[in-house]
């Protein structure tokens, strides 16, 4: 119940009360007035005077009619202060009302902006969707790339493994099981110690194990770098650099991608503001039809309307 409507019970309360009252007096009232009436017309000025049951009867007329008059008096007094209050009450709520229209407008205007956002905002979630599909594929790619990568690797460590170093195996045990074999006089053997005194001094013997040797050692480093050829990683460069290149272009294309969501989850920041904007203009509109209630003018009428009434109840 509105501030006023509580008040306007409260008067009708007192209200009846009071004619109650009234209405309590009248018989007595109308009794009383009937037999100063007949003293009136029996009696004259100098007799009335004279006349104790006349005197005491008109006191206890005028007595009630005072009393009539006074709870008269209290709704006579109270009614004009309520219909202040009643003015001052539609004043008010006139003011508010116009507020609460323009109120009213503006959050149709944004009921409106948060309508036409909410279309864009449902398109732009779809396309978002679109891009995060396209996203979850994207990294689907980079990690079999990844893994390519990973398998080209492992697959040149097999081979290596597996090919070149038995190669490398069978070529070290031909030149182990040929060690003993007598070197041509054709075979050069390059060393300063070959032209040392010490070497000079040395049997036919030990030159011709020291000339195995450099043999056996000048093939060990023949069959190294064979084995260096066989082993190289150029040979899966061509392939490593070309799932490189694709790894490049899915990455950017990711990051392109990552962009454009993060584009979007601003849509969903805005559709946000869009509902708290709304939200802050509809409490505002409570709060202006509130406003009469916690009127401290209207407040302050009614309050001495109440303590009047309290007064007098």
């Amino acid at each position: 119940m509105s501030i006023f409507y509580d008040t306007l019970e409260r008067f009708k309360d007192f209200s009846s009360m009071v004619n109650i009252k009234l209405q309590q007096f009248l018989p007595e009232f109308s009794l009383l007035k009937n037999v100063i009436s007949s003293y009136d017309k029996t009696l004259d000025n100098d007799q009335k005077t004279n006349n104790k049951n006349y005197i005491e009867i008109n006191n206890k007329l005028e007595l009630l009619k005072q009393k009539i008059e006074t709870e008269q008096n209290v709704i006579k007094i109270l009614a004009p202060r309520l219909v202040e209050f009643e003015n001052c009450y539609n004043n008010k709520y006139s003011e508010l009302e116009l507020q609460a229209i323009s109120q009213k407008a503006f959050i149709r205007v944004k009921e409106d902006e948060l309508k036409n956002f909410i279309s864009i905002y449902e398109l732009k979630m779809k396309e978002k969707a679109r891009l995060e599909k396209k996203t979850a594929f994207l990294k689907f790619d980079i990690d079999k790339l990844k893994s390519e990568i990973e398998t080209r690797c492992r697959k040149y460590i097999e081979t290596v493994n597996e090919n070149n170093i038995e190669k490398f195996r069978e070529f070290l045990e031909g030149i182990s099981s040929n060690f003993s074999e007598n070197i041509q006089e054709s075979v050069e053997i390059k060393s300063d110690y070959t032209v040392s005194e010490e070497y000079l001094n040395t049997t036919l013997d030990y030159r011709e194990a020291y000339k195995r040797l450099c043999v056996f050692k000048a093939g060990i480093i023949d069959a190294t770098q064979h084995f260096l050829e066989w082993s190289s990683i150029e040979t899966i460069l061509p392939d490593l650099l070309e799932i490189q290149n694709q790894l490049k272009e899915k990455y950017n294309d990711l990051d392109h991608l990552d962009v454009q969501i993060d584009r979007m989850k601003d849509f969903e920041i805005i559709k946000e503001n869009y509902y708290k904007s709304l939200k802050n203009a509809e409490a505002k509109l409570e709060n202006i039809l509130g406003l009469a209630e916690r009127d401290e003018e209207l407040l302050k009428i009614k309050t001495d309307i109440e303590e009047y009434i309290d007064m007098h109840s």
